[in-house]
């Protein structure tokens, strides 16, 4: 399976404080800060009023996460996983390269564009200035894991000479601007809506096209 992508591998690296003692109660937790950040931005989100949602203590709040940042890269985390989950199935179906990175870019951009993202970019929009350190934790939470993983694939892709490329990471680069287009931006602010799930997939299937194209692609 090494030549396969793996997406719960990069977009939910297990914590390496190792599984709750009470999944349960960090199930809750979770989803009630997910709900306070996405709706209240990070800082008016407070910790009593997620423990108060979540029917548990502070003090159990504090103890499973240490603060409010650790908590909000764990809902990130779990976001992450939310999607992987939801194309695990599709990702084990595909056979060629370009039947695996077009399930890789629809799962991608479909993330990107739902309302779970959107929420979390316009959180980091408001938070960023104050909290440069957020957006880091966001990015190696999700992003970089992800690309990292999709670095990987291109070049054990290249490895077997199915793909010829120089750098396996400028690479992947290359195929999410081509999956994203310049749109993005214009959905972001609100000035456009995100495409259908038509749209996405006629969009990542020409963009999987033109890049194996590129990179000199063999049956």
């Amino acid at each position: 399976m090494s030549a396969e992508i793996a997406p719960t591998a990069c977009l939910a690296e297990p914590r390496k404080a190792g599984r709750p003692r009470d999944p349960a109660k960090y199930s809750a937790i979770v989803a009630a800060a997910r709900e306070a950040f996405f709706a209240r931005g990070f800082h008016a989100a407070t910790i009593e009023d997620i423990a108060h949602a979540a029917g548990v203590s502070k003090v159990t709040v504090y103890s499973r996460f240490g603060d409010k940042e650790t908590l909000f890269e764990e809902v990130i985390r779990a976001e992450s996983g939310r999607m992987a989950a939801r194309f695990d199935a599709e990702m084990a179906a595909g056979n060629s390269l370009e039947e695996r990175l077009n399930a890789f870019g629809l799962a991608l951009t479909g993330f990107k564009f739902s309302e779970e993202h959107l929420a979390v970019d316009r959180v980091l929009m408001n938070e960023i200035a104050q909290m440069p350190e957020l957006a880091q934790r966001f990015f190696a939470a999700g992003p970089e894991l992800c690309m990292g993983r999709l670095g990987d694939v291109l070049g054990e892709a290249a490895a077997r000479g199915e793909i010829d490329i120089d750098d396996a990471d400028l690479a992947a680069d290359d195929i999410v601007g081509l999956w994203l287009g310049g749109g993005d931006l214009g959905i972001k602010l609100g000035l456009e809506p995100p495409p259908s799930p038509e749209a996405l997939r006629a969009r990542v299937q020409r963009a999987t096209r033109l890049f194996l194209k590129m990179v000199g692609s063999k049956p």
